[in-house]
């Protein structure tokens, strides 16, 4: 991933500050202007600088009004929280080496009573607050003094928060904008790169290698000129048109057999042998727990791999990776949870000349043992910290953390797909 500084809105975003900021502004102009405004008809203010809120509630003397507003906040500081999984993240994106930021409506007075009780404010480089820019979010001035701060390129840097002020704060800036929608709560008109459930999502991103082919870029250009060909050839009905998409086929292949020495045979064999319209393959891989730890299954080779293999036209992905575990770990197995589908070319090595969609399956064990066969040699149960040489072109350490992560958030995990 391109990306080197991550930058996070503050309320909505790393903390909950909802009901405390509403209900402390609801106070506040019942003090000041007599009259009860529904928290509802607030919200549309959350996020927006206390100023601005004020002034357009038509409250007179501003810097009083923040005054109330921010002595109010101190009454509801028990309902602010930090969000599930935000301090998980904070510190795991710092332990990689990302510089971390905050650019915040808050100002800095507010920063340092509501977010820095929480211990997180050590794991950011940089903080702008809303009187360090001439004009605050939705302007995209925090952001552009962020860049002028650390000398980010634009297109490192990524600015996650949960509002349109946020999303336009980072368009005018011309960054990418992640949506947390953990804190937002309507996606309507909130356009973003990138929208994440939870802040594990953002981890998860991370990880991914979304560039997997600009060291290649011909392997791209070989499998859409393939793709091309084919469904030109499905679809077809003119012979000279057929014609042409033969030879497009053709060159394709010359194209994969001329970068990667593999002679046009062979080539032919595995990357222009089918008929119909192109749609990547299916590969299932099953996760089974015993004492918290992982079963893999060793291959002839010597590496290691969750059981699992390509989809039988006649199965499904349950089917499949009950098929799969029984040949390959001896074991009968209940599959019980969905925990990702991947795109196999954003994560796994080396890149293949062919989509594949992989999907990871919890399953739980109902009986039987292991047994040598053709495919695999042996089988044991590992801790996350204990891995043996992995099978990376079938999985990888990130691919089984995400399955040991699963296993532990039982019921409540979200399924997470490229």
């Amino acid at each position: 991933m391109k990306y080197t500084h991550i930058i996070f809105d503050i309320d909505g975003t790393l903390i909950d500050t909802e009901t405390a900021a509403l209900t402390s502004l609801q106070d506040t102009i019942f003090e000041l202007q007599h009259r009860k405004i529904e928290i509802e008809d607030l919200r549309y203010t959350f996020g927006i600088p206390s100023e601005v809120t004020l002034r357009e509630l038509g409250v007179g003397d501003i810097q009083a009004g923040c005054r109330t507003w921010n002595d109010n906040m101190k009454k509801y500081f028990r309902t602010i929280s930090v969000f599930d999984g935000i301090e998980t993240l904070v510190k795991e994106l710092k332990s990689q080496h990302y510089r971390l930021g905050i650019i915040t409506s808050k100002t800095r007075t507010e920063y340092e009573n509501d977010f820095l009780p929480f211990a997180l404010g050590d794991y950011f480089d940089t903080v702008i607050t809303v009187e360090d820019t001439p004009r605050p979010k939705p302007s995209p001035d925090p952001i552009l003094k962020y860049l002028e701060l650390t000398g980010a390129k634009k297109e490192e840097v990524l600015y996650i928060g949960d509002s349109t002020y946020d999303m336009q704060c980072a368009l005018d800036a011309d960054v990418d904008f992640g949506l947390a929608r953990w804190g937002c709560h309507s996606v309507r008109h909130i356009y973003a790169t990138h929208y994440f459930s939870t802040p594990k999502d953002v981890s998860y991103l991370l990880s991914k290698n979304t560039d997997a082919y600009s060291e290649m870029p011909w392997l791209s250009w070989a499998m859409e000129l393939q793709f091309i060909a084919q469904a030109g050839l499905t679809y077809s009905k003119d012979s000279f048109d057929i014609e042409r998409f033969e030879r497009m086929r053709e060159i394709a292949a010359e194209i994969m057999s001329h970068k990667s020495g593999i002679t046009m045979e062979h080539v032919k064999s595995i990357f222009c042998n089918e008929e119909g319209f192109q749609t990547p393959k299916l590969d299932t891989r099953a996760a089974i727990f015993q004492n918290s730890k992982i079963l893999l299954v060793r291959e002839t080779n010597g590496t290691w791999s969750l059981p699992g293999g390509w989809v039988d036209v006649n199965q499904t992905i349950k089917t499949n990776t009950v098929k799969e575990v029984k040949e390959e770990a001896g074991l009968d197995v209940v599959p019980v949870r969905l925990i990702a589908v991947q795109d196999r070319n954003m994560h796994n090595v080396p890149l293949y000349a062919y989509g594949i969609c992989k999907a990871f399956v919890l399953c739980e064990v109902v009986g039987g043992t292991f047994t040598t066969n053709c495919e695999t040699t042996h089988s044991g149960y590992f801790a996350l910290d204990e891995l043996p040489p992995l099978a990376l072109e079938k999985n990888n350490e990130e691919q089984i953390k995400l399955c040991f992560e699963a296993y532990h958030s039982g019921s409540s995990w979200q399924v997470v797909f490229d």
